[in-house]
């Protein structure tokens, strides 16, 4: 199979996507990221591997965004203590929007334990899906929790695939965009099972790889990837501005 050259860019072409299911995909507004995604579908379960903070900021510009373009709720349950509010507020103010009427269609559950995230994701998330018609799901740093050095490894293994097969569940039942998000490769190639869980039994896989200046995001099932240089997420570039107007 013939692989693709990457492309260092910053500020490319803009394209509009339209999704080819629900008429409802995810996208980032980020101009060279949605270009090499072209947009999360509902209905499908997608991993985002990252050793780069930009990470967070790919999270954040998802959620935002969504709850923008498709007014549908978001439903974010948080592992690593990840939510930052005053992040998603710059990113509102990035798309010139009110910060409180964005947060309050983005419902936050954090876990403290891997077994209040088991229970979050296995009891609690079709509920609050129901109560809210929240149309993504955000399982952030689905992992971090389940490390614990006093679990037996198989067991937290276990509880994993049972959530994400509860998830995988849930997001073909609601016809959600789901992401589950892992901060830190090292974890998902040491670890027995977990790669597999995180790259085999999802729809989609995204990995971001720190680099000097610029991170690498790469689709590695479809053997395609960018290198790319973020700016702040308080800044917009060129395309973005002219994509708006």
């Amino acid at each position: 199979m013939s692989r693709l050259m990457p492309e260092m860019v910053t500020e490319p072409l803009v394209h509009d996507f339209h999704s080819v299911t629900d008429g409802m995909l995810a996208t980032t507004a980020i101009p060279p990221v949605d270009e090499l995604l072209g947009g999360l579908e509902p209905g499908t379960v997608t991993t985002i591997d990252s050793s780069d903070k930009l990470l967070f900021n790919l999270v954040n510009m998802l959620s935002v965004n969504f709850v923008r373009e498709w007014h549908r709720d978001v439903i974010w349950v948080d592992g690593g203590n990840s939510v930052n509010p005053y992040d998603l507020t710059y990113v509102c103010k990035r798309f010139r929007l009110r910060p409180e009427e964005v947060l309050n269609s983005i419902s936050v559950s954090r876990a403290f334990t891997a077994y209040q995230m088991s229970t979050l994701i296995e009891e609690s998330l079709e509920e609050e899906l129901c109560r809210s018609k929240g149309g993504m799901i955000v399982v952030s740093c689905y992992p971090d929790l389940f490390q614990d050095a006093d679990m037996d490894w198989n067991e937290s293994l276990k509880l994993m695939e049972r959530g994400m097969g509860k998830l995988r569940s849930l997001t073909a039942k609601h016809r959600t965009v789901s992401v589950v998000t892992n901060y830190g490769l090292a974890k998902l190639m040491y670890r027995k099972g977990l790669r597999s869980l995180f790259y085999e039994k999802v729809d989609r896989v995204v990995s971001v790889e720190h680099r000097s200046g610029y991170v690498r995001i790469s689709l590695p099932r479809e053997e395609r990837e960018i290198m790319y240089r973020p700016v702040p997420p308080n800044q917009t570039t060129l395309d973005e501005y002219k994509r708006r107007f």
